[in-house]
This record gives structure tokens, sequence and C-alpha cells, in this order.
């Protein structure tokens, strides 16, 4: 068949496997309709589940080898990670991070959907590792938590910036922001009302102004600063919510925000759409 004749049958296979799945056709209907487009029904296209089976059922040896030998010193890490002392937990810890880091930035280009979950997976190994040593050393009750928050915040929001990993970096300021929300919660036990709205507002204008900074270099870095200036926005009411600060009069707050930051938005729509688009 010519190129283009054989690019219609791969389309039309496609189609008919599709019809097979969504149950739209009886399956000896499906088989049928293959029957005039393959010479072979066992070469028919698999699901992408069913395509990575068959590569990894061709995978070499080699490669068995190596998925087998690195899943099994993962599992003697975690079983005897309590064991080791605390250089040896503090250098498995950093290897492993900055290891999946190195790869999913390496993978980034080339392979984008292997590269963000190496990246991903590297960012979710620091603090759950973190974690793991806070418990064993027994610096839960002290500010190890605090402080290992904020250090994975930091990281992520330099990783995020350095691998225009908009996601990450958005969730390292919500990190900072969760950070923030519980120090102020342990050191103004009783804030008041206004309090309350000089704790917040200004960081969310803060960060409305940063983003508008921002987008002319770094369009991807403006997008999440204007979405952490609108989180910011109405902290002040999810702050109040959960630590019963005038509960009465969120709904009111919210409503009168919501107004507000909508006709703002309104109204400078071709302002704030350029720097975030």
């Amino acid at each position: 068949m010519p190129p283009l004749d054989e690019d219609k049958r791969k389309w039309v296979v496609r189609e008919i496997e599709s019809w097979r799945r969504a149950k739209m056709l009886p399956e000896q209907y499906c088989d049928f309709l293959l029957n005039l487009y393959l010479d072979d029904l066992t070469v028919r296209p698999k699901s992408a589940v069913g395509e990575k089976l068959r590569q990894i059922g061709h995978a070499p040896g080699k490669k068995w080898l190596y998925v087998i030998g690195i899943f099994s010193l993962i599992c003697l890490v975690v079983l005897h990670f309590s064991a080791f002392p605390l250089a040896l937990q503090i250098a498995v810890a950093v290897i492993g991070t900055g290891g999946l880091v190195g790869l999913g930035s390496r993978y980034r280009e080339r392979l984008p959907a292997r590269g963000l979950a190496l990246l991903s997976t590297g960012m979710l190994l620091l603090p759950a590792a973190g974690t793991a040593i806070l418990y064993v050393q027994g610096w839960t009750d002290g500010p190890g938590l605090f402080v290992l928050l904020l250090a994975s915040a930091l990281i992520w929001i330099v990783c995020g910036i350095a691998e225009r990993f908009a996601v990450l970096h958005w969730l390292g300021w919500m990190g900072v922001t969760a950070l923030y929300a519980a120090v102020l919660s342990r050191q103004v036990p009783d804030p008041s009302w206004l309090e309350v709205q000089v704790f917040w507002v200004p960081a969310a204008l803060l960060f409305a102004w940063l983003s508008w900074f921002a987008h002319v270099k770094f369009k991807a870095t403006g997008a999440v600063l204007f979405a952490t200036a609108l989180i910011l926005w109405f902290m002040p009411e999810v702050y109040s919510a959960l630590f019963g600060v005038d509960r009465e009069w969120i709904q009111i707050e919210l409503l009168f925000k919501i107004a507000l930051v909508g006709t703002l938005m309104f109204r400078l729509r071709r302002q704030w759409m350029e720097w975030v688009a």
C-alpha cells in the first residue's frame, strides 16, 4: 500500500478498537471489520496498557535484572532505615532526592512525562525521608517539622523555577503559606479580625505586584505568583475558619472579597490575562 493508504488503514483500525472498548459494537462485528483491514487479528493495536505490557515482555534480561536489583535495594533501605546512623540516613535522603531530580532534569526535554514523574517522585521523597528521620531521631516534638517544611518548600520553589515546573513552584509557595499559618497560630493565639486581615492581605497584594513584575521575563513564574496571590487574598477567611476568629462574619467577608476581586479582574482582564497567559 502507498504510505497514505497505510496511515488511513491504521487510523480505521484504531477507531474500530475504540468502538470495541466503548461497547459501541459487539465483539464479532468488530472482528469482522478488523478482518477487512488486517491479515492477522493477533497483530491488531493494543491499548496503552497492553502496549506497555508488550514492551515489558520484550525487554532484555539486563533491564529485568536492573529493575529487580533497584527494587530490592529500595526494600532493603526502607526496612533497615531506622537502623542506619543519622549521617547515613541524611545521605540516603539527599542522594535519593538528588538522583531522582537529576534523572528528571535529564529526561525533561526528551521524555517530558518520564521527567515530570521522576521530578515529582524526588520532590515527594524529600519530605517523606525527612519526616522519617525526624521520627526515628525523636525530633517530632520540636521545631524539626517546621524546618523540614520550610526547607522542602524552598527547594520546591527553586526546582520549580529551574525546571519550569509551574505546579511544583506553586506547591512550594503553598508550603510556605501553610508554615506561615502555623507560626501565626503559635505566636498570636487569639488575634482580632483586623490582625488576621493585616497578616494576609498585604502578602496577597505583594504577590500580585510580584506577578506583574516577573511576567515580563518569566511567564510561568508570573502565573504562579498570581495564583498564589489569589489564595492569599482569601486566606484570612480560611485562617479564621480554622482557628475560630469571628466565624459569624466569614460568609459576608467571602462574598465581599469575591465581588471585589471579581470586579477588579473583569475591569483589568486585559492586563492580568497578559501576564498569566
